[in-house]
This record gives structure tokens, sequence and C-alpha cells, in this order.
């Protein structure tokens, strides 16, 4: 398909997904900012316009660390 005729106020662009050309008019904005012919439009998913409430994960209760402690081990050897 040639898109070289004359369409006043129109112009050649390319699509930015596929990479022919088309008349400007043909072009529309798809939701991530690109232009693109028709065959190449998509919907943004509704997944992205879901609204969920914060996860809290957190413990149901704490406890402070304890202090380390050490022990020393003596080894004695009998005679």
């Amino acid at each position: 398909m040639r898109n070289t005729w004359f369409a006043r106020g129109d112009w050649n662009a390319i699509c930015d997904v596929c990479g022919f050309k088309f008349k400007a008019s043909q072009l529309q904005k798809r939701w991530d900012g690109v232009m693109v012919c028709e065959s190449d439009f998509e919907t943004r998913h509704p997944m992205d316009f879901l609204r969920v409430p914060d996860d809290r994960q957190s413990v149901p209760w704490t406890r402070p660390e304890g202090e380390d402690t050490f022990t020393n081990v003596t080894f004695i050897e009998p005679d």
C-alpha cells in the first residue's frame, strides 16, 4: 500500500512499532506515548488501574534480642 498521495494538511509519518509509512491522520497515540497505526494499537491493561490496599507485613509480636553469652571452655589434659 503506497501512502504517498497528497492530502492537504496531512503529512507522511512512520509507525513507531512496525516502521511502515502512513499518513499522520491514520496514526493514533497509544497509552505509553508512541504513535502507532491501527493494527498496532493496544489499549492499556485494566490491571494497571487496580488499587489494592497496602499489605502490612509485620509479625504480631516481637521481643528484643538478648545479649550474647560467651562460654569459655578449658581443656585440662591429665598428666
